[in-house]
């Protein structure tokens, strides 16, 4: 007879991640206003997203626990913890340094999650990307965000 929980599958924990997220939106989101479809609130937009990755996170939960999935395997902590530090430098630095060096800055920060990349790569995804990042962003968008400081 087949068991019913299947713990420790990649969709279970999937579905918890989701779950978690959209219960911290609701939590963030629960004063502002909703609205109507006709007279939308600036929560109307924000509470639907949360609704829906809830429920994507309910159905893999659900999933999770009634099938057979790919086992959850080890979780690293250095690129985990290069990652995020490099979105909290491109937080810290894009209203002080601008878009270019907040973007050179994080993937300076990301290159040392993984052994396997090398300066020289590094170097010039971070030049390409700060240089696209301001042409579409800066230029073409005209968001108010200094390319330098």
């Amino acid at each position: 007879m087949k068991t019913i929980v299947q713990r420790g599958n990649t969709d279970f924990y999937s579905g918890l991640l989701l779950s978690a997220i959209a219960i911290v939106a609701l939590f963030y989101i629960r004063t502002l206003a909703i609205g109507t479809v006709l007279d939308m609130g600036p929560g109307y937009f924000p509470l639907g997203l949360a609704l829906i990755l809830l429920g994507m996170g309910l159905v893999l939960i659900v999933k999770g626990l009634t099938t057979a999935g790919m086992p959850a395997g080890v979780v690293h902590l250095r690129p985990l913890f290069f990652i995020l530090l490099s979105f909290a430098a491109f937080g810290l630095l894009i209203e002080r340094a601008g878009l270019a060096i907040a973007i050179l800055a994080q993937v300076a920060i990301a290159h040392f999650a993984s052994r396997e990349s090398t300066w020289r790569v590094s170097l010039i995804t971070g030049v390409i990307l700060a240089a696209m990042s301001s042409i579409v962003f800066v230029w073409l968008l005209k968001l108010p965000v200094n390319v330098l400081p």
